[in-house]
């Protein structure tokens, strides 16, 4: 598989939003070869997915669907700074209004 098809499938099942359905994603469109290398590039990919929900409540239960036991481990931390950095990113650039 070449890079930019690897990344442009990791990005489809980051658009799943809930870790379970990115997982289904992954296993059904993936060569198992390659589903440990998916994996592990996921949460790297989620958080601008997850940022894009309308709701905190929305962001909080996909966050919350990724189990703590999660592979690799601490992914739901990996996801949370991020979605937490990027939020923080997009307020700064936001200009004020006076």
């Amino acid at each position: 598989m070449k890079p930019a098809d690897f990344n442009a499938k990791i990005k489809l099942a980051a658009k799943k939003i809930y870790y379970p359905q990115c997982l289904q994603y992954i296993e059904d469109n993936l060569d198992p070869d390659f589903h440990g290398l998916a994996k592990a590039t996921l949460p790297y990919y989620l958080p601008s997915s997850i940022l894009d929900l309308p709701s905190k409540e929305e962001r909080r239960e996909a966050i919350d669907s990724i189990p703590d036991d999660a592979v690799p481990s601490h992914t739901k931390d990996i996801v949370m700074i991020g979605v937490k950095l990027l939020w923080k990113k997009d307020r700064s650039v936001v200009p004020k209004r006076s």
